[in-house]
């Protein structure tokens, strides 16, 4: 009962100049370069390729992609990779038993949606089976369960950190991060109804004319080289080039229209920066998220959130 869940001297130690290393258990970014490289060779330079051949034997279900697409996305994953190690916590977690959980997912998970009934999207959730409902209500349960033993290790870690003032701020900080979440959401959301409806273009239209109709009432009169109008005429222009729109006519419509389609590699991207603890278990739900995350740009690209159609 007296060993410590988070040692804080079971650090790594690292060739690099002490200036590139914060692996501190309480910092919510952290890196160390020898750590990195391991990283991207375990989960992307491996693990990308090796998914695509493997994937390609058994016929799995993968979009067919030109090499400047498997450039791109062992791109996309270099990108996010970075961002999800360094405020992930991944210099301090990265081990065996992740890169483990890692492969298992990638290829368990790819296993799973070759099921007929798995071969479906969040946007057909309509359209789901029996079956399906019930894989998801699972996985989303064991989702929950890892939520709350991520907290309690959250817990635990205060505890341990009695050296540092405000130790019991750390857990929400770590909570807090969530509502980063939905914040990216909500600015997705806006950005889809601005495309479909032009409400924010409509609405700065409003505010315009209503500035313009108090400033007409003070307008000195037109002189004779017309010069007023001239100026009418390019404000005129400006506010054409501008919205897309003419003066007093409806902004005009985008070619093409957006809609949210949440995609897997999405959901367990953003669970990966929260599986930052030194315990095994959350060594494990880090690697599970990782894979299926590169599973679905390994198989499908990084897919935007919103998509044009």
């Amino acid at each position: 009962m007296s060993e410590k869940p988070f040692p804080i001297d079971a650090f790594l130690k690292s060739p690099f100049p002490d200036g590139l290393i914060s692996i501190s258990p309480w910092d919510f970014g952290s890196f160390e370069p020898l750590t990195y490289i391991y990283f991207n060779i375990a989960f992307v330079i491996i693990a990308y390729p090796l998914y695509r051949i493997i994937g390609g034997f058994f016929n799995w279900e993968m979009d067919v992609k030109t090499p400047s697409n498997h450039f791109g996305d062992m791109m996309a994953l270099v990108r996010y990779g970075f961002i999800v190690f360094v405020l992930g916590g991944y210099a301090k977690t990265f081990n065996w038993i992740t890169i483990l959980s890692f492969y298992i997912a990638l290829f368990g998970f790819a296993l799973l949606a070759e099921l007929p009934f798995a071969k479906q999207s969040l946007v057909t959730w309509r359209n789901w089976s029996i079956k399906m409902w019930i894989l998801i209500i699972v996985a989303v349960c064991a989702v929950l369960v890892m939520t709350g033993f991520h907290i309690y290790l959250a817990i635990l870690l205060m505890n341990v950190n009695k050296f540092r003032e405000k130790n019991d701020v750390y857990i929400a900080w770590y909570l807090g991060c969530l509502v980063i979440i939905p914040i990216l959401m909500t600015f997705a959301f806006i950005a889809e109804q601005e495309q479909n409806t032009r409400f924010l273009t409509k609405f700065f239209l409003k505010v315009i004319s209503i500035f313009k109709r108090n400033s007409q009432k003070q307008l000195p009169p037109t002189n004779e080289n017309g010069s007023e109008t001239q100026q009418q005429q390019t404000d005129t222009e400006a506010q054409a080039a501008t919205t897309g729109t003419t003066s007093g006519a409806e902004p005009q419509p985008y070619n093409k229209k957006a809609r949210v389609h949440l995609h897997h590699w999405q959901i367990f991207y953003s669970l990966a920066f929260f599986t930052r603890f030194n315990h095994p278990v959350s060594q494990v739900a880090g690697g599970i998220t990782l894979g299926i995350y590169t599973q679905g740009i390994g198989a499908y690209g990084p897919d935007s959130y919103l998509e044009e159609y």
